[in-house]
């Protein structure tokens, strides 16, 4: 196999993680929004948060390297809720719909431009290190609620 047709690969691997974690990602939400099965729910997180990292590591295994990825700041507020949880998983999911776009669009354009396929991974890296801190920010929130439940 070809240097080329790996790096098609790796963009290939970590389009579909992305769009793995949106599932699972979406998944969590629902269950925070209703208020039920929050067990199920953090599973759902734990395996977004797993095919986060593989799509991140894809598309570094891609050539697809970034400097400069915003962090999302941590929630200050007191009183945690479900529905802050369940908000950090469908702001989750949109990135990472949108990262697996752009690298599928990257895919696309693979044996044509390669400066093209350069700027999708770098942006859908950059989506994905987002989606990655709204998933410690909904894990670090959940962490926050069961406590509170539990006192």
């Amino acid at each position: 196999m070809s240097t080329k047709h790996s790096k098609k690969g790796h963009l290939e691997a970590a389009a579909s993680h992305h769009e793995q974690a949106a599932r699972h990602h979406r998944e969590a939400s629902r269950h925070f929004e209703d208020g039920r099965d929050f067990a199920h729910a953090a599973h759902q997180a734990m395996m977004a948060h797993g095919h986060t990292l593989h799509a991140i590591d894809e598309a570094h295994d891609a050539g697809a390297h970034s400097a400069n990825t915003p962090a999302m700041p941590p929630s200050t507020g007191a009183g945690v809720s479900a529905a802050d949880v369940a908000k950090h998983h469908a702001a989750a999911v949109e990135l990472h719909t949108q990262a697996a776009q752009h690298m599928r669009h990257a895919v696309k354009l693979f044996d044509q431009d390669r400066s093209a396929v350069s700027h999708d991974a770098q942006l859908a890296l950059s989506l994905a290190l987002r989606a990655l801190s709204h998933g410690n920010e909904a894990a670090r929130l959940f962490v926050k609620l069961a406590a509170s439940g539990a006192s």
